[in-house]
């Protein structure tokens, strides 16, 4: 009974901490899940626009679609964290040609076919600026050192609390400790998807790379 109010403060400690890891989980997860539909979006934007430029009578649509499957393997190399930035910039250059390359072809297109395209390659090259802002957005900085400080805190309270007890608490203790250490590498990990053990699956690219050439 003495014991009884200090029980109360770790099991609200406690608490508390599960919340603001469960809320910081939720954060990183929800992102993870946004990276992982664009990737899907960005290849389906890109196999439309491919085969709307297939619509491009003569030698004009056949080189469009060309340089559409080399954008769609030069967009595959994205996970490679070393590569990203080169990346980056073959991609704005890339999109600078390939407009250039439809405004030549759409001479002698009809207008609704004209339009289809253009708005394919505007989609095209929005979701490509989408998954770049998407792969630099992270849990902010304050969030996870509030929470790292905040368990740390917690693991203080909780020796604090029942040292004073003659219970085996150390093993029990050091588990609970443990399992929460893997639950913030969890959250890191998913907040980096681009290294680590948990990573955004880039299949949908790879399928329409080889679909394109399969195709070509």
């Amino acid at each position: 009974d003495e014991r009884a109010p200090d029980s109360y403060i770790l099991s609200a400690v406690l608490g508390l901490l599960g919340l603001m890891i469960a809320f910081t989980f939720s954060m990183a997860l929800s992102r993870y899940d946004e990276r992982r539909e664009i990737v899907v979006s960005e290849a389906n934007a890109i196999g439309t626009a491919w085969l709307r430029a297939g619509l491009i009578e003569g030698a004009g649509g056949a080189a469009l679609q060309n340089s559409l499957t080399h954008y769609a393997e030069l967009r595959s190399l994205l996970p490679h964290e070393g590569e990203t930035e080169a990346v980056e910039r073959e991609t704005a250059e890339a999109q600078r040609q390939l407009w250039a390359q439809m405004r030549q072809s759409l001479g002698a297109t009809p207008p609704p076919i004209s339009a289809t395209l253009i708005n394919a390659m505007n989609e095209m090259f929005d979701i490509a600026a989408a998954r770049k802002a998407e792969r630099e957005a992270h849990i902010p900085g304050a969030v996870v050192e509030i929470l790292l400080l905040y368990a740390l805190l917690s693991a203080g309270i909780v020796g604090y609390v029942l040292g004073a007890s003659e219970a085996r608490h150390r093993g029990i203790t050091f588990v609970l400790f443990v399992l929460l250490t893997l639950s913030l590498v969890l959250i890191l990990d998913l907040d980096r998807p681009w290294r680590g053990g948990v990573t955004v699956s880039q299949q949908p690219m790879a399928d329409l790379v080889a679909g394109l050439k399969t195709r070509s």
